[in-house]
Formats: structure tokens, sequence, C-alpha cells
């Protein structure tokens, strides 16, 4: 990957961590996964990010296309996937599911975060697409 690229990655990643924390520190644990999502949603785009909300990505499967194979919480400027949980912990699962999406969607970088946790500084996981469409 470029550099410029990886910087640009690396900006919105950032920007995603603040965004989060925000939200967690204004709401707390224990909330449901859409309540978070809405509101990372709405803080991103507060931030200047173009943020899409529930996003169904087709599969192909040999000739067969399935319309809605997948759906990503949101996608944030057209290059990141974000997975959202408020679950006790996440598991390599839900790494597994990230690297799924992006291996469908295209997409560079995906981050799952968990929102019911004490911080989400040790909630997040980034995950690299080695072979990124976008």
């Amino acid at each position: 990957m470029d550099p410029q690229r990886q910087q640009q990655l690396n900006g919105v990643f950032e920007r995603i961590f603040i965004a989060s924390s925000a939200v967690h520190e204004a709401l707390g644990r224990g909330l449901p996964a859409t309540t978070y999502r809405s509101c990372l949603a709405y803080e991103l785009g507060q931030m200047g990010h173009k943020v899409q909300c529930d996003v169904a990505v087709p599969i192909i499967f040999r000739e067969h296309r399935v319309d809605a194979g997948v759906r990503i919480d949101l996608i944030v400027d057209g290059l990141v996937c974000v997975r959202v949980h408020s679950i006790e912990n996440l598991t390599n699962f839900y790494d597994q599911e990230m690297q799924s999406l992006l291996r469908i969607s295209g997409l560079p970088l995906g981050i799952v975060v968990n929102f019911s946790v004490p911080s989400v500084r040790g909630a997040m996981h980034r995950i690299m697409n080695p072979a990124p469409r976008v």
C-alpha cells in the first residue's frame, strides 16, 4: 500500500477512535449496539466524515448473486468498514468476520469496536485487507 493511502487510513482510524471514545464517555456501557452505532455515525458525521449506515453488500457465489449477502454497520469515507458491538468481550470470531467483510467489500481497513467495556482503547481491533479493491 502506498504511503499516502496508509497515512489517510491512519487518520481515519484515529478519528474513529476519537469519535468512539466520545460516544463511550457520553453513554457508558450496557446499551444495545444499535444505539452506539447510530451515535457513532452521528459523531463521525459531525466531524466531517461521509458515513453510510447498514450497507448491504452483495455476494457473488459462482454465477449466483445474493443481493443482501452481508450488511456492514458503517462505512466511513468509502474506505473503512466499522463493525459495532456491545458484548462482554471480543473473540477471534469477530476478527475473522471482519476479514470476510473486507474480502467481500474490497475495503482496505476494518475496525471492530466493542462498547461494553470500561474503555474502548483496548476494545478496538484494526484489521487490514491484504488485497483491497478500493
